[in-house]
């Protein structure tokens, strides 16, 4: 299977617990990141999204 660089922006202190996670576990990132992925493509687990309102009275 080819490789190919990843990059994005996430939230900086995720970044780091997820690092301590992996390295604490004996896990490498980036198999991590692809257990997610693929497991995210099976339809092992869903995102549930939810929007909230707030409506108040003006002054």
């Amino acid at each position: 299977m080819a490789r190919k660089p990843f990059t994005t922006t996430i939230d900086e202190n995720l970044q780091k617990a997820f690092k301590n996670a992996c390295t604490e576990k004996g896990d490498k990132m980036n198999e991590v990141l692809e257990a997610f992925m693929q497991g995210y493509i099976d339809g092992d687990f869903v995102i549930v999204k939810k929007v909230k309102f707030k409506v108040e009275k003006e002054k």
